[in-house]
């Protein structure tokens, strides 16, 4: 979390009566935080409440890999006073959505300036992001709603204001369903213009209501390259991981994780060589604040694979929810994110010739609009004479997608 972070006494001893009573083993250190200078529009308060949940290594060697890759249907929720559509568009939304996909498959744009004894240690992350189609109604959308709204993304009190008006998770606060990764973007972030942004951990949230990312508008898309990925650290505290200092802003630390070395914050510096008992730091982990960072490490992804198994998250890549979400035909998962983009069908209306441009190695059906099959044909172009409206369905790489074609 990397934003303010003020927590009462009584928000303190909640947290722990809320982790005892899930019999969770963890460590949470509540500090007061730092307020540090900012370049351009780098959040301004740079240290947050840290908690440490550690996976018991047993249960980590029972981990059982289900999906060869975890979809994860995402919504945002935009809150502003004036005017929320202009301040987050869908144009933003799919930045931030390939943005996420880029950097959990361990394609950042910096990824060849890792040290050396880090690159062995890149996760390919076989998570995919996408944007989701359908609401909580089963009514199509584009995966942004938008409130009119004078709400601060405040911990806790967003909890009470942006999380309770608008949610498409089931359940209670601290406890439910996860449908959807909601992401709630406002203009003021723990007090702050410039804040950025927080989540509760899986541990402390339990895959309720409470479970998302409160997170600033300014910093996707509007802001410089670094900034773009705090919300990656973000994405991941929600899938299970602390920061790699740990729990203490001042002292050398750890995450609990083995192939993340003890460190120190250093806030926005971006450090390399010893720090804490002569080992180097991995000053390029999404999960530290040194503002250069672009990698999770192999045992980062199989915590957060683990938490993608657990009870708390995998109702959010099952196949019941991936259709519910509008992002699962009867084929396979994502085919509007990527081959719809692509997909030329032209031209459209025509004289019958039916051509199709933009991918290779494609085979396309041609029916009416009763479903009787009229014509097939692969990688090449198709003439059909007969006027009326037809439906073309192209298949490619194990995706379709289907288009109105009409025939004059």
């Amino acid at each position: 979390m990397q934003v303010k972070n003020k927590i009462t006494r009584a928000t303190a001893v909640a947290l722990i009566y809320v982790i005892m009573r899930k019999t969770i083993i963890s460590i949470i250190v509540i500090i007061f935080c730092i307020v540090g200078k900012a370049q351009d529009l780098k959040p301004e308060v740079i240290c947050s409440t840290n908690d440490v949940y550690v996976v018991p290594k047993g249960q980590l060697a029972r981990l059982k890999v289900s999906q060869d890759t975890y979809h994860i249907p995402v919504v945002f929720h935009v809150f502003d006073p004036e005017d929320p559509q202009a301040c987050f568009t869908i144009e933003d939304a799919k930045f931030a959505i390939d943005l996420l996909n880029a950097n959990f498959s361990g394609n950042h744009r910096d990824i060849e300036n890792v040290q050396g004894t880090f690159k062995p240690l890149i996760a390919e992350c076989n998570y995919k992001f996408h944007l989701a189609k359908k609401d909580k109604y089963g009514q199509a959308f584009n995966g942004i709603t938008y409130h009119k709204k004078d709400w601060k993304g405040d911990n806790p009190g967003a909890n009470n204001t942006l999380k309770q008006y608008a949610n498409f998770n089931l359940g209670q606060n601290t406890s439910g369903t996860q449908r959807y990764l909601q992401i709630w973007l406002t203009y003021n972030v723990n007090g702050d213009d410039m804040g950025s942004g927080w989540s509760y951990l899986p541990s402390y949230d339990g895959g309720g209501k409470w479970a998302g990312i409160v997170y600033n508008y300014k910093l996707i898309n509007h802001s410089n390259e670094s900034n773009n990925d705090i919300l990656t650290h973000e994405v991941g505290h929600y899938l299970g991981l602390s920061h790699t200092f740990g729990a203490s802003y001042t002292q050398c630390g750890d995450d609990g994780i083995e192939d993340t070395p003890e460190t120190k914050c250093l806030a926005w510096k971006c450090r390399k060589g010893n720090l804490c008992n002569d080992g180097l730091v991995n000053t390029e982990n999404f999960m530290d604040y040194s503002g250069c960072t672009s990698m999770f490490t192999l045992d980062q992804k199989e915590l957060m694979t683990y938490w993608l198994e657990h009870d708390y998250r995998n109702s959010l890549w099952s196949k019941e929810n991936l259709i519910f979400t509008g992002i699962y035909d009867d084929t396979t998962v994502g085919i509007k994110d990527e081959l719809e983009e692509k997909l030329r069908v032209h031209p459209n209306p025509t004289d019958g010739q039916i051509n199709i441009t933009g991918i290779n190695e494609f085979k396309a059906e041609l029916y009416d609009l009763l479903g009787n099959k009229l014509a097939e044909f692969s990688n090449e172009s198709l003439e059909y004479q007969v006027p009326g409206m037809y439906l073309l369905k192209v298949h490619h790489k194990g995706c379709f997608v289907v288009r109105k074609i009409y025939i004059k």
